[in-house]
């Protein structure tokens, strides 16, 4: 009992823990969401108002490379949070068998375990706890490259989208190439029309710098919300089965005590009647 209490105490403390960083990560997350939504419609209308658009991130070309980043916890202890990650992974290769495929692992436990069933690895970022900004553009930067350089024509990010009140859902999101933004303006829709200072491409490379860092910096911060919460549902989880499992030994051992007591007061009964 002393053992599963102790269990007991520890799941309760790392329980309220995960509550306090998930309450922070979540107010980061939700003021995050509002401002990228405004800069994703923004750079989405200016994409689609020209036809040949000033950045080589647009380019659409064959698609032979393939690359998957996928965005895991630290640690574990947050459920089957990177168990279905790591499953989402190994399915998504299964499917594109037919391209050269590679992984980008975000955080330790994913690093750890794409090296160890030795799928081929791009680059890695085993540390993500401390997600911010000079994490997303560090990310940012070395994702341009690959794709700017041909070493990948297609990027893909895994994570695990934040809902309230219910378990995170696995999502792909596209990356690169970026002509899905211009898909996500419709046809017919006629876009707002801007005065740029100093010229469009200028403040078209700006803004597109400043959104896929955003997307980046938002998708880290809702899979770290998505793991907190895992991680809070959990350890709950964990500290109401501890105590049902204090409860049930509580009640054994009150009836073994009894029984003891109850055989005890018999023999002494027993022995008394002999004497007399």
């Amino acid at each position: 009992m002393k053992s599963i209490d102790n269990i007991h105490e520890i799941t309760k403390a790392m329980e309220m823990i995960a509550a306090f960083r998930f309450k922070r990560a979540e107010g980061r997350f939700s003021k995050s969401k509002a401002y990228l939504g405004e800069m994703e419609t923004l750079v989405a209308n200016l994409s689609g108002s020209v036809e040949n658009l000033p950045s080589p991130l647009f380019e659409k070309r064959p698609v032979r490379k393939k690359t998957l980043v996928v965005i895991t916890a630290d640690k574990g202890l947050c459920g089957s949070y990177n168990t279905n990650l790591l499953r989402a992974g190994a399915a998504w290769r299964e499917e594109n068998k037919d391209f050269e495929t590679s992984f980008i692992p975000v955080g330790k436990v994913g690093h750890e375990a794409l090296k160890k069933r030795h799928h081929p690895i791009l680059l890695g970022y085993p540390e993500r706890s401390q997600v911010d900004l000079a994490l997303a553009k560090k990310i940012t930067g070395e994702l341009k490259n690959l794709f700017l350089s041909r070493q990948v024509d297609s990027i893909e990010f895994l994570y695990t989208t934040y809902h309230a009140g219910g378990m995170g859902r696995i999502h792909f999101a596209p990356f690169l190439s970026l002509g899905y933004l211009i898909n996500t303006n419709p046809k017919g829709n006629q876009a707002p029309e801007y005065i740029y200072e100093p010229d469009f491409e200028t403040v078209f490379l700006s803004l597109l710098a400043r959104y896929l860092e955003g997307k980046i910096y938002l998708t880290l911060l809702e899979s770290l919300t998505s793991e907190y919460s895992a991680r809070m549902i959990a350890m709950k989880q964990a500290t109401d089965n501890s105590e049902e499992i204090l409860d049930d030994l509580k009640l054994l051992r009150n009836k073994t005590r009894q029984a003891t007591i109850t055989r005890e007061l018999s023999e002494i009964v027993s022995g008394a009647s002999v004497l007399v």
